[in-house]
């Protein structure tokens, strides 16, 4: 088994953690809107789409990163934007 640079397991890392952190942000922006703390009249779809496309650019960059090194934090991003992804679909679904 060869061993990859460490500029790539670096980069990897780095690419987990945006993952994790866009995860987090669609977390906060679809919270904070279902909560009732930020209310657009005009524009309602926007904090209900919004999340969605961050958490479709957080999976993405997830899945890079673990096919550059199969590592946990790489899973952990994935995993956290497709709960987050669930969040706003269950709005739709419920609300619609």
């Amino acid at each position: 088994m060869m061993k990859q640079p460490t500029s790539m397991n670096g980069s990897s890392t780095f690419i987990s953690i945006v993952s994790i952190a866009a995860g987090c942000l669609a977390a906060i922006i679809a919270g904070s809107f279902l909560s009732g703390a930020i209310e657009l009249v005009t524009i309602k779809i926007f904090p209900i789409l919004f999340p969605i496309l961050i958490c479709a650019v957080g999976i993405f960059l997830g899945v890079a990163a673990y096919r550059l090194s199969r590592r946990k934090l790489a899973v952990a991003g994935i995993v956290v934007n497709a709960l987050v992804l669930l969040l706003p679909i269950t709005f739709i679904v419920v609300e619609w």
